[in-house]
């Protein structure tokens, strides 16, 4: 099955990896490699709407995973591919997972501390990320369907994909020749915005508009800052303004310090584990506990407001009989 069944950590024999990717999906055995395989890859597709899949274009070939002869039988398809790299590339074959495409993208040449070796980001927003346009293409493909009967056939790569994450990163390096290089949890253009120090934390403050300079300068009580008004004149003396706010911060609590900023109205969040993220009132009402034979585990659900009953995560096969012994829909 999915090798990502055998990757840590566990309940019981069920990996917590594979089950927090795989939460709400069914599950099937097709070996393509077989008769049998390929006649039930047939009936799956006699009846899908969309097929994703993230082969590499070689071993789709050797397996016979065919989408221009899918598409011929059934134009109205909408199929997906995600490679590692664009077909046009000359690279569509070569392996690729997040961690390549975060250091093909530049991503991580802006991560980590200035002066520090480039670093992957802490969860794998290029493996994540390449999955929401690939959701954005299949909706886009079923629309377009809808509108005229036809199907599509869309590439994903992962490595374009994740370089969308640039953004505006990637426009202003380009248009003014200058690498930005990583600033921690900095911004590279605005002042102040990063992670401070308090007596007992961590705590993330987010000035983006010179209102916000204001009211944090008021409520810190900092000094001097006059000179200071202007995002830009901040970008110049960026060392003595996070300085300033670090010195003011560093003789606060947290606690404290956000009820001085949020009576100010400055953004601002304390800076949470993984676990007081997923348990603190508001982050726990996004977490779903998903019950399981080998015990319980947790999931956050999509945010998108009303949600159905989330089922755990296929064991290898399990859902064969609901799948190939059921009628056609056509």
């Amino acid at each position: 099955g999915d090798p990502s069944r055998g990757i840590g950590p566990f309940i019981g024999s069920r990996s917590l990896y594979f089950s927090s990717l795989n939460t709400g999906k069914r599950g099937v055995v097709i070996d393509l490699k077989t008769a049998e395989g390929k006649a039930r890859l047939d009936l799956l597709l006699d009846r899908a709407d969309i097929v994703i899949e993230n082969f590499r274009p070689a071993a789709a070939d050797r397996l016979g995973l065919d989408a221009d002869a899918a598409l011929a039988t059934r134009p109205e398809l909408v199929w997906v591919s995600i490679p590692a790299f664009r077909a046009s590339s000359g690279r569509s074959d070569d392996p690729g997972y997040d961690l390549i495409a975060q250091a093909e993208s530049g991503i991580m040449s802006v991560t980590g501390e200035s002066g520090g070796p480039p670093l992957r980001a802490g969860v794998a927003i290029g493996d994540l990320s390449t999955g929401l346009w690939a959701a954005i293409a299949a909706l886009g493909g079923y629309i377009r369907r809808i509108r005229t009967g036809h199907g599509s056939r869309v590439e994903v790569p992962l490595v374009d994909a994740t370089m969308t994450l640039l953004s505006y990163v990637g426009t202003s390096a380009t248009a003014t020749g200058e690498e930005p290089g990583p600033v921690g949890s900095g911004h590279h253009t605005l002042l102040p915005y990063g992670a401070f120090p308090t007596l007992d934390g961590w705590l993330a403050i987010a000035v983006i508009g010179d209102k916000f300079w204001i009211r944090l300068a008021d409520a810190l009580e900092l000094s001097p800052v006059d000179g200071l008004e202007t995002n830009a004149a901040r970008a110049a003396a960026s060392d003595a303004v996070n300085r300033m706010v670090s010195v003011a911060l560093a003789g606060m609590t947290t606690e404290s310090a956000i009820e001085r900023l949020q009576r100010a109205d400055v953004p601002h969040a304390p800076i949470r584990s993984v676990i007081d993220a997923m348990t603190y009132p508001y982050g726990a009402d996004a977490v779903e506990s998903i019950e399981t034979e080998s015990g319980s585990y947790h999931v956050v659900r999509a945010p998108t407001g009303e949600h159905l009953p989330l089922r755990p995560a296929p064991e290898l096969g399990q859902h064969d009989s609901e799948v190939f012994d059921a009628k056609p829909r056509r």
